[in-house]
């Protein structure tokens, strides 16, 4: 049997009886879509966020002083937690000796947040809002772009002003046919003149930014902080990225001075980079890739077996079609070949749908959802060659049992 003529015999077979093929293919549809998928999301966010969450959410050449890591990479113990939780709070006494550790930084600001059930104009709301209370070069540190209007200037800060700067969705919902500025808003039981509008940001940290309200540091202190001369944060960016860890480590040694520290005591305070969210990120990446094979693989194995049964069934519905394809001269090659082909058929259309169904799946996902989406070829490539392996493995033992049967007995068969 030449080779094509033995795959066109196998698709009208399998053409033939639609039903039982795509019961057959459902297994195999499954496993593939499932791991299209998730490669499909994990390419997208590993492209996300080396590339830009982890810049945007600490900036270029950037660092921050928290009062506690937020960013927690292996295992951390309950020791180790309550150490932690027991922390001083930062206040502006750090922010000075921060300052004083690096003079050549570029920019360095100090922040506080909070969130607000909702923040109203008129009759307008936008519900889950955060506010940030920053000092003046806050906003320029994190690389936030006003589109309208101005940002905030130290006279609002030294004067405890009542203004704002408020994120694209605030503005677009609380003013969808009118400009902003200019207009006083009401959050946290509070009323904020709005003086400008950031530019829209987008996708999975945009989203958070874009409901944001930011606000002066010392109005914050006046308002909605709970805490006097405390800070959430203080951010250092340096000129260039050569000078980001020898500065770590003047701001390490200075804060453990100030905090009298013996040499063998741990730092009581946090110090976190963009690398630090990278490293937590391929944690969980290297956990996801560890687990998708054996979820995978378990819905392969049902495919597998279901395919099997189909292929036993179909010998001994075509147990006549046999001997008599035998008695015309028919090898047992022949009708190895032409089974294990009608199985690989079977598994390779099912890897191929199980590829359409995954990027359908990762593209609705990334079109309702901020979380982004990569077409990766390696994982189409993957799954066909899971999809041939497969087809292979579970049409062999029907293809050898189809083989080996006697013509005339096949042909007395009813």
């Amino acid at each position: 049997m030449r080779f094509w003529e033995g795959i066109h015999l196998s698709l009208q077979q399998v053409w033939a009886q639609k039903l039982k093929s795509f019961f057959a293919l459902l297994g195999i549809i499954i496993g593939i879509t499932f791991l299209i998928a998730v490669i499909t999301i994990v390419e997208g966010m590993n492209r996300y966020v080396r590339e830009d969450f982890a810049g945007s959410i600490f900036g270029v050449n950037t660092f921050s002083v928290v009062r506690r890591p937020t960013i927690e990479t292996g295992r951390i113990d309950e020791v180790q937690r309550r150490r932690w939780r027991r922390n001083p709070e930062l206040g502006m006494q750090e922010v000075e000796v921060v300052r004083a550790a690096v003079p050549e930084a570029r920019y360095l600001a100090h922040f506080g947040q909070t969130g607000v059930s909702s923040v109203r104009y008129g009759q307008f709301e936008r519900r889950n809002v955060r506010v940030v209370g920053g000092s003046p070069d806050y906003g320029t540190v994190q690389g936030w772009t006003v589109e309208e209007g101005r940002g905030l200037t130290p006279i609002d800060d030294r004067q405890a002003l009542s203004v704002a700067v408020i994120g694209a969705q605030i503005a677009e919902r609380l003013f969808p046919t009118t400009s902003p500025i200019g207009k006083r808003i009401r959050a946290g039981g509070h009323g904020f003149q709005v003086v400008g509008v950031m530019e829209e940001q987008g996708g999975l940290v945009g989203n958070i930014r874009d409901a944001t309200i930011l606000i002066p540091f010392e109005t914050y202190q006046r308002t909605l902080s709970r805490r006097r001369l405390e800070v959430d944060g203080i951010t250092v960016k340096m000129n260039r990225a050569d000078e980001l860890n020898p500065a770590i480590a003047e701001v390490q040694g200075a804060l453990r001075s100030e905090r009298r520290l013996r040499p063998f005591e741990p730092d009581n305070f946090g110090i976190e980079t963009s690398s630090d969210l990278l490293q937590a990120w391929e944690t969980i990446n290297r956990i996801l890739m560890t687990a998708l094979p054996g979820l995978v693989g378990i819905s392969l194995v049902v495919g597998g077996i279901v395919i099997m049964n189909i292929m036993l069934l179909s010998v001994t519905d075509r147990t006549r079609e046999i001997g008599l394809r035998k008695s015309l001269g028919a090898r047992r090659r022949d009708i190895l070949f032409q089974f294990l082909t009608e199985a690989s058929m079977l598994s390779i259309a099912g890897a191929a749908l199980g590829i359409g169904t995954g990027f359908g799946l990762a593209l609705l996902i990334e079109r309702v959802s901020p979380l982004p989406a990569a077409v990766s070829v390696p994982a189409m490539i993957i799954s066909l060659v899971l999809g041939l392996g497969v087809g292979i493995a579970s049409g062999l033992y029907p293809a050898y049992r189809a083989a080996r049967l006697d013509p005339i007995e096949a042909l007395r068969f009813e």
